[in-house]
């Protein structure tokens, strides 16, 4: 029997200060003066429940904000906004989450706001957030989708992620639970 592999450093997450740039957009840690931006995402029930996102008003929002550096650091979520590169409107926003720094595998979400959709932001965000986790270590990102989400299936899908099938009963951010379609991404796909 063959000895484990221990990785020297485990996987974490991170984001350089600049952000990541990807075509139109930068991914960045969003700021306090993002919050009424951001806001909507986690208040329209419509966005919320595409993106999985939990229900915030905005001083919990807010509170999360401060709180995402560390969040970050113990590789439980990498949330990032993503502006427009030329005007600084937020556009949407991304993360990284549920690290496995020993299978170097994690999960990746995405949402578009409403009046910033059908410009390819979505695909953007995901393969960037993709490509970032690679440079990290990552081997494996997965995707999951609920299940009937078309819009966001084609997202992933127009991303390089292949369709693996369903998933049954996964966790919501309100505690209840729905069958996701998982898609995966692989380093070099």
């Amino acid at each position: 029997m063959s000895e484990p592999v221990v990785r020297e450093s485990p996987v974490s997450l991170s984001v350089p200060a600049t952000g990541i740039r990807a075509g139109e957009i930068v991914l960045r840690f969003p700021g306090l003066d993002d919050v009424d931006r951001i806001l909507p995402a986690f208040t329209d029930p419509e966005v919320r429940e595409a993106g999985n996102l939990p229900a915030f008003d905005r001083d919990g929002l807010a509170a999360s904000i401060e709180e995402l550096p560390l969040l970050a650091e113990s590789g439980r979520l990498l949330a990032l906004a993503a502006v427009d590169a030329q005007s600084g409107e937020v556009v949407g926003g991304g993360m990284l989450h549920h690290l496995d720094s020993e299978r170097q595998i994690v999960e990746i979400g995405y949402f578009v706001l409403p009046h910033a959709r059908r410009r390819g932001f979505a695909t953007t965000i995901a393969r960037a957030l993709a490509e970032h986790a690679f440079t990290l270590g990552i081997q494996r990102v997965a995707a999951y989708v609920n299940v009937g989400n078309t819009a966001s299936e084609r997202v992933a899908e127009r991303a390089g992620f292949t369709r693996e099938g369903i998933v049954r009963s996964m966790p919501k951010p309100d505690g209840q639970r729905v069958d996701k379609t998982l898609f995966s991404l692989l380093p070099g796909e």
